[in-house]
C-alpha cells in the first residue's frame, strides 16, 4: 500500500509542476473546487514571479517543468521496478525536488506553498521516515 502512496505522490508532483507549461491566462476564474482548483494549477499570467516576464522566464520555466516532472516520473519507475534501476531512487527524487523548488521559488505565490510542500515531503519521506518500499534503497 505504501508503494502505491509514494507513486501517487510522485505522479502528483509531476502533475503539478507540468502545469507550469500552461499558465492560467491573466484574470481567468480559477478551476472550480472539485477539481482541485489553483491548488492543482498553481501557474498564472497574473502571478508576480521572481523574474521578469519573457527571456530567461520564459526559458527557464518549461526547463524547469518539464525537467521535474520526468525525473518524478522517472522516480515513480523506479519505485514500481519499471525499466529504472531502484538504486537511482534517491537521486531522482532529489534531482526531481531541487527542479521544482526552483520552480516553485521562480513562480512564489500562496498557491505554491501546496507543490514546496510535496517536495519537502518526497525528500523527507526518503531520508527521514523511510516510507519507500524495502528494496528500492540502493
Amino acid at each position: 500500500m505504501m508503494r502505491w502512496i509514494v507513486v501517487v505522490s510522485l505522479l502528483f508532483a509531476a502533475h503539478i509542476n507540468l502545469t507550469a507549461l500552461v499558465p492560467a491566462a491573466a484574470g481567468q476564474a480559477p478551476p472550480p473546487w472539485w477539481v482541485g482548483g489553483r491548488l492543482l494549477w498553481p501557474f498564472g499570467l497574473d502571478t508576480h514571479t521572481l523574474l521578469p516576464a519573457g527571456g530567461v522566464l520564459g526559458t527557464l520555466t518549461p526547463l524547469l517543468g518539464i525537467a521535474s516532472a520526468t525525473l518524478f516520473l522517472l522516480a515513480a519507475g523506479a519505485v514500481l521496478h519499471w525499466v529504472v534501476p531502484a538504486q537511482w531512487l534517491a537521486a531522482l527524487v532529489l534531482s526531481g525536488a531541487a527542479a521544482s523548488v526552483a520552480l516553485q521559488v521562480v513562480w512564489f505565490s500562496p498557491w505554491a506553498v501546496l507543490p514546496l510542500l510535496l517536495d519537502g515531503l518526497l525528500v523527507w519521506g526518503l531520508f527521514g521516515s523511510r516510507v519507500v518500499p524495502v528494496g528500492v534503497h540502493g
